[in-house]
């Protein structure tokens, strides 16, 4: 008796594993008039030639009426969950890879074809479904289908189709410009013949998704003003500080990368004959979007802005081994700084007397963080309750 138990449970498990087996798309005969093979959809009207629906369409057909059988149960058909649509979703990709299927061109062209053979008869695609439910869940899959193939081709994000590149307004021309056909492949209504036909005619002329629009759309799907511009400024300073790290001076390099910073992002006079041909819409959110940067990025490198200082300023005195960096904006630390090395440097406080309209400049470069000229010298002509003390390391 036990022998025959274990005999059956190895049938039992083998069963089960040539169950795992069966392909997802493998051929499948519903009735006389409608099967699936060779992954194509085909049914038979009565007096009337066959018709073929194949790509995405046929298989979500197939699947949506397999579903909860125990046909659908041994190819591993579930359609209930994100996760479970998914899956379906990684395994048609998978087995109509060698017919070059899962393509955004490919399966553009054979649901261009399917709006063609469903034309003729408004209700075929019901009788073929069989009811209204399963005709939800066949056409429901192969839209969020389509939607998933867009998405990977024009990405989540804007900054991920056109990446960052500086100045900001370079970027913000080129994205806004990318931005306008980007949104019309995600709103693209999948059931409407004429876009399809539309965006198939494209992709076989040129197999390209966007092209430069003269109507820029400065509005990014899914992002808010804040996230645009904090998302660039991220990936910008980021860049410099990277950058700064390579050097010994790593502080004064950051100090100057500052002002270069703010010489080069607030300008866009270079696009301003390309603005020509905006609308009068677009002109003004160029506009709103250049004045909101420049209060963003003045805003995070104020210190540098608000100080007077030369053109290329050259470093002329440099750290010692006595005294510590002062914090930064700590002004009273900075008044130390500069008292304290007057007193043993003679060099230092023989610059200090002579050019005290430089000083910022210098002590920028030592320090690595910007030394405000109005801060510095309202900290120094302040009078000092108690003498200062030395901060030797």
């Amino acid at each position: 008796m036990f022998y025959f138990l274990c005999q059956n449970l190895v049938h039992f498990k083998y069963l089960l594993y040539l169950c795992s087996m069966i392909r997802l798309l493998a051929d499948y005969r519903f009735s006389d008039r409608l099967r699936y093979e060779a992954h194509r959809l085909v049914y038979m009207p009565e007096d009337e030639e066959p018709l073929e629906i194949r790509g995405f369409l046929g298989a979500a057909i197939m699947a949506a009426l397999i579903v909860d059988t125990d046909e659908g149960d041994a190819r591993g058909v579930a359609m209930d969950t994100p996760a479970q649509r998914d899956a379906l979703i990684a395994r048609y990709e998978q087995e109509v890879r060698r017919d070059n299927g899962g393509l955004l061109r490919t399966e553009v062209e054979a649901f261009c074809e399917a709006h063609l053979v469903l034309a003729s008869d408004q209700q075929m695609l019901l009788r073929i479904c069989r009811n209204d439910r399963l005709l939800d869940l066949a056409v429901g899959l192969t839209v969020e289908y389509m939607q998933r193939l867009v998405r990977e081709q024009v990405c989540e994000h804007i900054y991920d189709f056109v990446p960052w590149t500086t100045p900001f307004a370079q970027w913000l021309f080129s994205a806004g410009h990318a931005e306008t056909r980007r949104q019309e492949l995600l709103s693209i209504d999948w059931m409407d013949s004429v876009k399809v036909f539309e965006l198939n005619q494209k992709l076989s002329n040129d197999k390209r998704l966007t092209t430069n629009d003269p109507s820029p759309t400065f509005v990014f799907d899914g992002l808010s003003a804040e996230q645009v511009l904090c998302g660039y400024w991220e990936w910008l300073w980021g860049g410099f500080q990277a950058d700064a790290k390579l050097y010994p001076d790593e502080k004064v390099r950051l100090a100057q990368y500052k002002q270069m910073i703010l010489d080069n992002e607030i300008n866009y006079d270079f696009l301003k004959p390309e603005m020509k041909h905006f609308s009068a819409e677009a002109h003004n959110l160029f506009r709103a979007w250049m004045t909101k940067w420049q209060e963003f990025v003045q805003a995070k490198l104020q210190p540098v802005a608000a100080m007077p200082t030369r053109k290329n300023p050259q470093q002329e005195l440099f750290l010692d081994t006595t005294l510590p960096i002062p914090p930064e904006n700590d002004y009273t630390a900075v008044r130390e700084y500069i008292l304290e090395r007057c007193k043993y440097d003679p060099e230092f406080k023989k610059y200090y007397k002579i050019h005290k309209t430089k000083i910022c400049d210098q002590l920028t470069f030592m320090f690595g963080w910007a030394v405000d000229y109005n801060s510095l010298y309202h900290s120094l002509n302040r009078k000092l309750k108690f003498p200062p003390k030395p901060h030797l390391k």
